[in-house]
């Protein structure tokens, strides 16, 4: 009787999540632009997810020119997090993430690389729905909301030919 009542409080606490997160997905977060220096922004976040991948070996390709972007530092905190993490993610202990960024005219272009086995072309068709995931424990929300504040910024997340053999993606921003 106690495993299935645990069972149960599991299942309600799983769709409890659930519920969030569809109900996050479907607001519309306050959108606060400022102007950020994308090089820091990534070494933040690299910095902030490193002690969570240890195995995973980070490479940093930054601008020398200091790209800046105008947009809501939450949002793109919350963009390249969601990236890199699925990055450390798939490639893995021993795998490896490239992370470069540059400017490009009126835009600032972040790119997450990874080493992990990349996505058929069937993934990449449905890549930014929402509830499309191939992780165990994960709603498949994620890449959809990346895309979503991209988009509200301003700019976008799209899937890109990956440098390191795995899944690649690029944030567009305006500068």
């Amino acid at each position: 009787m106690d495993q299935a009542v645990q069972v149960v409080v599991s299942e309600i606490e799983s769709l409890e999540r659930r519920v969030r997160a569809f109900s996050e997905f479907a607001s519309e977060p306050l959108v606060s632009p400022e102007e950020l220096d994308i090089n820091a922004v990534v070494t933040d976040r690299v910095a902030l997810l490193r002690p969570a991948h240890p195995g995973v070996t980070y490479q940093l390709r930054l601008d020398d020119e200091r790209p800046r972007v105008h947009a809501s530092p939450d949002l793109v905190n919350g963009i390249l997090t969601n990236l890199l993490k699925n990055a450390a993610e798939a490639a893995g202990f021993g795998g490896a993430v490239l992370v470069r960024t540059r400017g490009a005219g009126e835009r600032v272009v972040v790119d997450v690389h990874d080493s992990g086995p990349g996505l058929s072309e069937e993934v990449s068709v449905t890549l930014f729905e929402p509830t499309i995931t191939f992780k165990k424990d994960g709603m498949g929300l994620g890449l959809s909301i990346a895309k979503k504040n991209a988009l509200l910024s301003g700019g976008d997340v799209t899937l890109i030919a990956g440098e390191l053999g795995g899944a690649a993606f690029r944030v567009s921003l305006p500068s």
